[in-house]
């Protein structure tokens, strides 16, 4: 099993671009949706425009930019992602305002303060007044790169990322640039297997357990009729796999989609329904596929003996993993990432030690291997860090 790394789409939001919703006007790094607060009646008809969002090249590099020539506004984009609700995330984005009278590319003549920010909603909303979003300082990066970030605690299963820009004074040359946002998790982490989302909207597999090459059937059923919505898929290396759609049906008051896709290795795969080519997660999936394991037929070793393996989970990093293997040195134990190797061997006696079993995208517990692999013993170890791991491998005796 692993764990997807990435949890922004297009994070570099250096394309692919694409016209939001068929609007020119708002062309946007794909995953991306554009937002902008309108006016006030009493406004003057400079304040508060509707910027045009579309791609530049800055530095050698696309990025994404809007702007509002002899105008201001309050704007940018947001994406909603997957989180574990109590985890803390931090997020970062580099931003770049040109504010100046003067036409030429970067001129600083009579600059205006550009108030760029970065925020996450804890609760996964859409609304970008929410009080509940946790904003950044207002940075003034006139022509230079700067990195905004912001930490949050997720109050969800989906937050929602913003990137905004608010310039105070109409400006001949009035452009915001964004580039390299990226959104992780600070401290332990665990993905949520399911997410339900608005509207009850979920997910169903046919079959559930597939192995690679089967013909993967998903059905998303939902209350409510979304619009604009696609299925992805990416396996664990975080490479799109193509998802082939098979119709929209109404059954009774909800609507469904349907579509197939073709998983071709073993490993987990991220199925995520969403709207506006990914910026609005609507319902989420984790799959496992794995090949259906056959016990093979025992045959005699050269000698017998029995085995200790430490399983770490998907979570672990080096740090663990170096944990794991000095608490396990004296006793001479095997130490790995995989259920399977753990349990499976002609062995007099196999003996498991899950690390954080509760790490794992389903929760491995001692009816799994005895379902799987017959006669491993199994001991799960709750560990807060390396070092208590590595303290309690040391102490514990078989």
């Amino acid at each position: 099993m692993t764990t997807t790394r990435e949890h922004l789409l297009n994070g570099a939001l250096a394309g692919p671009f694409a016209p939001f919703r068929g609007n020119g006007q708002l062309t946007t790094a794909v995953a991306w949706a554009p937002w902008w607060l309108p006016p006030a009646a009493d406004a003057p008809n400079w304040k508060g425009r509707q910027p045009v969002y579309v791609p530049a090249t800055l530095d050698g590099q696309a990025v994404q930019q809007l702007s509002t020539p002899w105008a201001t506004h309050t704007a940018g984009l947001w994406q909603q992602v997957p989180s574990a609700e109590g985890n803390s995330y931090e997020l970062t984005a580099e931003g770049q305002a040109w504010s100046s009278e003067d036409p030429t590319p970067a001129s600083q003549l009579e600059a205006g303060d550009v108030n760029l920010q970065v925020g996450v909603d804890p609760t996964g909303g859409l609304d970008p007044e929410s009080p509940l979003i946790v904003w950044s300082a207002p940075a003034q990066p006139l022509s230079h790169w700067q990195t905004l970030r912001v930490t949050a605690v997720a109050q969800a299963n989906i937050i929602t990322v913003f990137l905004k820009s608010a310039p105070n004074l109409p400006k001949r040359q009035q452009a915001v640039f964004w580039r390299n946002a990226f959104l992780r998790p600070i401290g332990r982490h665990k993905r949520a297997v399911n997410i339900v989302g608005v509207g009850d909207t979920h997910m169903r597999l046919e079959p559930e357990q597939p192995q690679p090459g089967d013909l993967l059937q998903v059905q998303v059923s939902a209350a409510r009729a979304h619009a604009h919505v696609s299925l992805q898929a990416r396996d664990a290396e975080l490479a799109e796999v193509a998802v082939t759609p098979g119709g929209v049906t109404r059954d009774g008051d909800r609507t469904l989609w349907r579509y197939s896709l073709t998983p071709s290795a073993a490993g987990l795969y991220d199925l995520r329904f969403v709207g506006d080519a990914g910026a609005r997660l609507l319902a989420l999936r984790l799959v496992r596929v794995a090949r259906e394991v056959q016990l093979a037929p025992r045959s005699p070793l050269r000698t017998t003996y029995r085995r200790v393996y430490v399983l770490l989970p998907p979570t672990a990093d080096e740090g663990w993993f170096l944990a794991a293997a000095r608490g396990s040195f004296h006793g001479r134990y095997t130490v790995g990432f995989s259920a399977d190797d753990a349990g499976m061997g002609d062995f007099d006696r196999r003996h498991v030690i899950a690390v954080n079993p509760h790490h794992w995208p389903e929760v491995l517990t001692v009816n799994w291997f005895q379902q799987h692999y017959p006669g491993a013993l199994f001991t799960a170890v709750v560990a807060n860090n390396p070092a208590d791991l590595e303290a309690w491998l040391r102490a514990w005796t078989p």
